[in-house]
């Protein structure tokens, strides 16, 4: 009776073990990647509960242009909406130290090809114009913004005001046009008049 006893032990003991490492394994799991994103919450907004602080982007476009995007937060949209980010700034580094700055109050990404910037849009070129409006549609894989409102600019030698801008490449070089079109307004001021 003993010696049955300690063989059935001898078989139930170690199928028990293997039980119990069994669940262990099943029911530890490591944490959810998504649920580790570090979000804020000012809990005063129902449609505005997670937000990612501090944002950045890095990437190129398809002609190789490095492209940066940085953000004071961004958080999801409503329905449709894509990331909203506020405070976005963007930078397009064209090559030979030319480059293009986009600062504005609010941005919107549209999957990874666009992001309209609104509230406000400051456009600065390293060629020294600068150029100010309420809506800018921007490609983040090629060189293409177009404003969405009339637009004011500066630059050396002149101030000017028009309907709407475009800025593309400037054929198979790396420098960037800046094309204003629908009534342009413009004052120009001799550079040898500045002088004096």
């Amino acid at each position: 009776m003993y010696s049955r006893f300690i063989a059935w032990l001898k078989i139930l003991l170690p199928l028990g073990a293997l039980v119990l490492l069994s669940t262990v394994f099943l029911y530890s799991r490591g944490p959810d990647p998504v649920t580790t994103v570090p979000l804020l919450s000012d809990g005063t907004d129902p449609t505005d509960r997670e937000q990612v602080g501090r944002p950045f982007y890095a990437g190129t476009t398809e002609a190789g242009h490095a492209l940066t995007l940085a953000a004071r937060r961004a958080r999801g949209g409503n329905g449709e909406e894509g990331v909203i980010a506020d405070d976005l700034r963007a930078v397009v580094k064209i090559g030979d130290g030319n480059r293009i700055v986009l600062d504005a109050a609010s941005g919107q990404l549209e999957g990874e090809e666009a992001v309209n910037l609104s509230g406000g849009v400051t456009l600065e070129s390293s060629s020294g114009y600068t150029v100010r409006t309420e809506v800018l549609n921007a490609a983040l894989d090629r060189i293409e913004i177009e404003s969405g409102a009339p637009v004011d600019a500066d630059g050396p030698g002149l101030t000017l005001s028009a309907g709407k801008l475009r800025v593309q490449p400037a054929g198979e070089t790396d420098e960037i046009e800046l094309l204003f079109t629908d009534g342009v307004k413009l004052v120009y001021v001799p550079q040898e008049a500045e002088a004096e």
